[in-house]
């Protein structure tokens, strides 16, 4: 085989490759925007974000395969790579992110119920004793201020 060709074919297998990343990337962001909901500021700094990645990615297979040559099956390789990615692999790999994402949110909430669970208990130890102590407050505030316009009474009368 010519040289040439194997440079092309091993371009071509780059891209692809790179394609299949991409689509890879998709997922994982498809599956965080699933889960979490965020809202359109969110999203479009997400989108944002996305792309982003995807247009590095992009540029560093194409310097690392070909020294940043544009070519007609250079793109060809990079969206076939992303479709065989979606229409194959990420009926497989999406429902395993979204699993992996429950169980991480089970096990965060548990570690965070974990942590709460100490301060929850002073909290209410303690609130009973707050509360009183706010009582004792508001009824010295009533008092300062009774007290303030039963001075000003006195000064006006002299």
């Amino acid at each position: 085989m010519d040289n040439s060709i194997k440079v092309q074919i091993y371009v071509f297998l780059s891209v692809f490759y790179g394609g299949l990343i991409i689509g890879f990337i998709y997922d994982i962001y498809r599956a965080f925007r699933y889960y979490l909901k965020p809202k359109k500021v969110a999203t479009i700094l997400g989108d944002f974000i996305f792309w982003i990645v995807v247009v590095i990615i992009t540029f560093y297979m194409l310097i690392k395969s070909n020294f940043g040559e544009i070519r007609g099956y250079v793109f060809v390789g990079i969206l076939l790579g992303v479709y065989i990615y979606l229409k194959v692999l990420s009926k497989l790999i999406y429902p395993l992110f979204i699993k992996i994402l429950k169980v991480l949110h089970v096990f965060f909430n548990k570690i965070f119920h974990v942590v709460l669970y100490p301060l929850n208990l002073i909290k209410k130890l303690l609130m009973p004793h707050v509360n009183k102590v706010k009582k004792v407050n508001s009824v010295s505030k009533d008092t300062v201020k009774n007290m303030n316009k039963y001075i000003n009474i006195i000064s006006k009368k002299k």
